[in-house]
């Protein structure tokens, strides 16, 4: 009568993503957060830490091939959202560090 019923489907619950795409994520999120902090930073005064915002950019840019390169290479065993998920927070970087470079170098990029 002592009978285990696992509670879980079978494999987990939902696909396990590759590391790369963790990977990539992780350091969408660590750009992100970056341009984030340089910008919080610029609005207390410090107009110096521009300088570093081509991290944001780059942190981004790298996530989002590395996140590519996990879902080309780990077909079948994952979600699209998790994918998604990466590029997205990617991409907020990417954005997020053409934003401030343009500060940084004057562009124009509102047409002002």
């Amino acid at each position: 009568m002592n009978e285990t019923h696992s509670h879980e489907a079978p494999g987990g619950i939902g696909a396990r993503p590759s590391t790369t795409i963790l990977v990539g994520g992780g350091m969408g999120v660590a750009g992100a957060f970056l341009g984030l902090i340089i910008f919080l930073t610029a609005c207390f005064g410090l107009e110096g830490s521009f300088l570093f915002s081509p991290l944001p950019l780059v942190l981004g840019a790298v996530g989002l091939v590395v996140a590519i390169v996990g879902a080309i290479r780990g077909k079948g065993t994952l979600d699209d959202t998790q994918v998604l998920g990466a590029m997205f927070v990617c991409l907020f970087g990417i954005v997020g560090g053409l934003l401030e470079m343009s500060v940084r170098y004057g562009w124009h990029v509102l047409g002002s």
